[in-house]
């Protein structure tokens, strides 16, 4: 391991930030990281730890599959019930650590009109 110099007023203990977003867009752990390729988790995919959006090991975030279950669920029912459109079409991410909407992606909601089943 390399050797760490702090300045000599250095406050101890240290506070160590890591976001995800700060390996997950690195060049050294995903070839072309600000291109859109769900191929990369094919196969062998990345190296382990390299993609952790819920953390990894022992200290795995429990909700993991609950909270993908709840998106998709969510998600099934806008698209279901909605036609939708983005206000700010050519919105910024900006990056604060996390990548977010510069202006919150605002939308704009159209119900679709209701589905009358008829009876067989």
């Amino acid at each position: 391991m390399d050797e760490h110099v702090c300045p000599l007023k250095t406050k101890l203990p240290l506070q160590l930030y890591w976001s995800t977003n700060s390996t997950h867009r690195n060049p050294e752990c995903f070839r072309e990281p600000e291109k859109f390729d769900p191929s990369r988790f094919e196969g062998a995919g990345p190296a382990p730890f390299a993609y952790v959006p819920f953390g990894g090991g022992p200290r795995m975030c429990p909700g993991k599959e609950y909270a993908r279950l709840e998106i998709l669920v969510f998600m099934h029912h806008i698209v279901k019930r909605f036609k939708w459109e983005k206000l700010l079409s050519n919105e910024k991410v900006v990056v604060n650590p996390l990548p977010i909407p510069q202006h919150g992606l605002p939308i704009r909601l159209y119900p679709h009109p209701p589905q009358v089943d008829v009876p067989a």
